[in-house]
C-alpha cells in the first residue's frame, strides 16, 4: 500500500496550493501562480527601512516612522500581504499547512539577502539571534504551534543563525490582534512580553505578518529594556497602506 501511494504521488503531482492545477513546478505552486506571487513581490520596489511599508524612494522613511519612530530599528518583509500571499499565510497559520511555507520563505530569503549584502563579513547590521514572536500559551494550545517559530527555524537553517524560542514569553491578553485598530492593539499589548534570557546586542524578531507594527514595537520595547541594543524585524509579509489594499 505504501509503495502504491508513493507511485501515485509520483505519477499524479500534488495540486497547486493557489489554483489547484496538478502541474506543480516550484514550491507547491504551478508556473502561473509562482509568477503571480513573484509579481506581487516585485510590485513594491521600495520599502521604508524601519517598518517595511511601501514608499516612493529607496531609503526613504515613511511619514509614520518619522512622526512616531517605533522601538524597532529596521524591518524586512518578503512581500506585501495581498491576494496570493494572504491566502498562503492563512493556509499555513489557520489550517496548519506547513507545506505552503516553501513559497513564502523563498520571497523572504531573497528580501533578506538584498537587505544584507555584507552579512558574511560580520556586518554590524546582521543580527546575532532570532526571536520568534511569542504567542500566548492559550492560543498555542488551540493552534497547536507557534507559526513564528517555524518561520524562524527556516531562517536560522538558511543563514546559520541561532533561534531563542524561549527567551521571551507572552503573558498579556490571549485575544487575537486581528481586526483591532492600531490604538487598541497598543493598549492590548502593554506589558505583554517578559524577557527571560540575557540576549546579545542585536536581535531579529520573526513573525508572519506585520499589520500596524504594534506587536513588534511592544516586543522591541521589552527587549531594549532588557539590554538589547538593536532590534530588527523580519516578516513573511507586510500589510500595505489602506489605499494599496486590493478589494
Amino acid at each position: 500500500m505504501n509503495r502504491l501511494a508513493g507511485l501515485t504521488r509520483f505519477l499524479v503531482p500534488a495540486p497547486c496550493y493557489l489554483c489547484g492545477t496538478a502541474s506543480v513546478a516550484v514550491d507547491g505552486l504551478c508556473v502561473r501562480c509562482a509568477d503571480d506571487l513573484s509579481t506581487e513581490n516585485r510590485a513594491v520596489p521600495h520599502r521604508c527601512p524601519q517598518c517595511a511599508i511601501q514608499v516612493s524612494e529607496a531609503g526613504q522613511r515613511c511619514a509614520a516612522c518619522l512622526r512616531h519612530p517605533p522601538n524597532f530599528d529596521s524591518s524586512v518583509a518578503g512581500q506585501d500581504f495581498k491576494t496570493a500571499s494572504r491566502f498562503l499565510i492563512h493556509q499555513f497559520k489557520y489550517r496548519k499547512d506547513s507545506g505552503v511555507l516553501d513559497a513564502l520563505m523563498r520571497a523572504l530569503f531573497s528580501s533578506i539577502e538584498r537587505a544584507y549584502p555584507q552579512r558574511q563579513d560580520d556586518s554590524k547590521d546582521w543580527p546575532d539571534v532570532l526571536i520568534p514572536m511569542p504567542i500566548h500559551p492559550d492560543r498555542r494550545r488551540v493552534r497547536g504551534f507557534n507559526q513564528a517559530r517555524l518561520i524562524a527555524d527556516r531562517i536560522g537553517n538558511r543563514f546559520d543563525l541561532p533561534v531563542h524560542g524561549k527567551a521571551v514569553i507572552r503573558s498579556g491578553s490571549s485575544k487575537s490582534q486581528s481586526g483591532l485598530s492600531a490604538i487598541d492593539r497598543r493598549k492590548s499589548l502593554k506589558n505583554a512580553f517578559e524577557v527571560r534570557e540575557h540576549l546579545p546586542q542585536h536581535v531579529a524578531i520573526v513573525d508572519d505578518v506585520m499589520t500596524t507594527g504594534s506587536s513588534a514595537d511592544a516586543l522591541a520595547y521589552a527587549l531594549k529594556r532588557a539590554g538589547v541594543g538593536r532590534v530588527t524585524v523580519w516578516v513573511l509579509a507586510r500589510t500595505p497602506a489602506p489605499g494599496d489594499i486590493p478589494s
